[in-house]
């Protein structure tokens, strides 16, 4: 049994929450591959994928045709894999899709609504083929408006729709059966930057009420923000995965060292640095000003007695911090394949 607690929606009693039958078991991995080989005739989508998903907020991240929606779509058994299993929840993706289709939820890019009809007829449309009776569904179509933030133009066709609002429509399409896993695919595209806002909030309020929402975007930045967990594809491989925390954190004694100076005084302190740390990588260079990444300087006394003899000056050394595009592009010039 699945629930969404009583905060995450407006308009509830305070003990209040919204229940659903659900058959993904609570205590299983959300979602398990191992060794995955998906062929379309002579391409390989899918080549020995393995991955285990964690329970809460996750990016899915790669460049197109990575093999992202071919995973997500063996997932739910969809598609057959031509070896390797992949259970979600406990459930074998080859003999208990449906079971598994049950209790998914699915935002797609796409504009997937129907402009004739309302918000409030069409999410109970998506609530009656999801197997909710025809009363609760329509109570729980308003609930989950209520959530995304649709008002009173819940009552308005979709067709006069703003793309901001199909964006919260799509979200409450989602999740209105109470799914134990929702897929997001591109949540914020076309929001402006208040609408973006929002609806990171609304993907981080249901990432913390025991759900597994996995997020496809090419915004790093957003998927920085709201994933606690990220998994890189390319060309049907785990590139890389790992909490976010750990990922953006850098490698472990190694430090970004930003120096300014002379040409010359700068090019000699270099050559005496690499006789007491390892220079990794030569970065940003302006007219006077060179950064570089550096690991092996013990207590970094030797980086600031050399400043000072070869006469330049150091503008900032600390410990390596990335971003999540930093983490992206690193992961396609080689490294790790786990973060933890």
């Amino acid at each position: 049994m699945s629930v969404i607690p009583d905060a995450g929606l407006h308009g509830l009693a305070d003990d209040q929450t919204l229940v659903s039958g659900g058959s993904v078991a609570a205590d299983a991995c959300p979602l398990d591959a191992r060794k995955v080989t998906v062929r379309f005739g002579q391409v390989t989508a899918l080549d020995g994928f393995t991955a285990s998903i964690p329970r809460g907020t996750v990016g899915l991240l790669g460049p197109n045709g990575a093999g992202k929606s071919t995973f997500i779509k063996a997932s739910l058994g969809l598609l057959q894999p031509e070896s390797g299993s992949i259970y979600v929840g406990g459930l074998d993706s080859r003999s208990q899709s449906l079971q598994i289709r049950d209790d998914v939820g699915y935002m797609p890019e796409h504009d997937c609504l129907l402009s004739s009809v309302n918000a409030v007829e069409f999410v109970t449309y998506l609530a009656q083929i999801s197997g909710m009776a025809s009363r609760d569904s329509m109570q729980r179509s308003h609930e989950v408006l209520d959530f995304v933030g649709i008002g009173e133009e819940r009552y308005r066709l979709i067709k006069s729709y703003s793309t901001g609002m199909k964006q919260r429509v799509k979200l409450a399409q989602a999740i209105v059966h109470d799914p134990a896993l929702l897929f997001l695919d591109e949540p914020t595209s076309g929001m402006d930057p208040q609408g973006r806002e929002e609806m990171l909030d609304l993907i981080r309020r249901i990432g913390s009420s025991e759900k597994t929402v996995i997020v496809s975007s090419h915004i790093l930045q957003e998927v920085e923000r709201v994933c606690d967990y990220i998994v890189i594809i390319s060309s049907g491989k785990l590139i890389r995965a790992g909490e976010t925390r750990v990922l953006v954190a850098g490698e472990e004694d190694v430090q970004t060292l930003t120096l300014r100076g002379d040409h010359g005084a700068i090019a000699s302190y270099i050559q005496a640095l690499g006789t007491v740390c390892k220079i990794m990588e030569r970065g940003d260079e302006s007219d006077r000003q060179v950064s570089l990444l550096v690991s092996g300087c013990g207590d970094g006394k030797a980086v600031f007695r050399l400043a000072i003899e070869c006469g330049v000056q150091i503008r900032n050394y600390r410990p390596e911090k990335l971003d999540l595009e930093e983490v992206f592009l690193r992961s396609f010039k080689g490294g790790s394949n786990n973060g933890d």
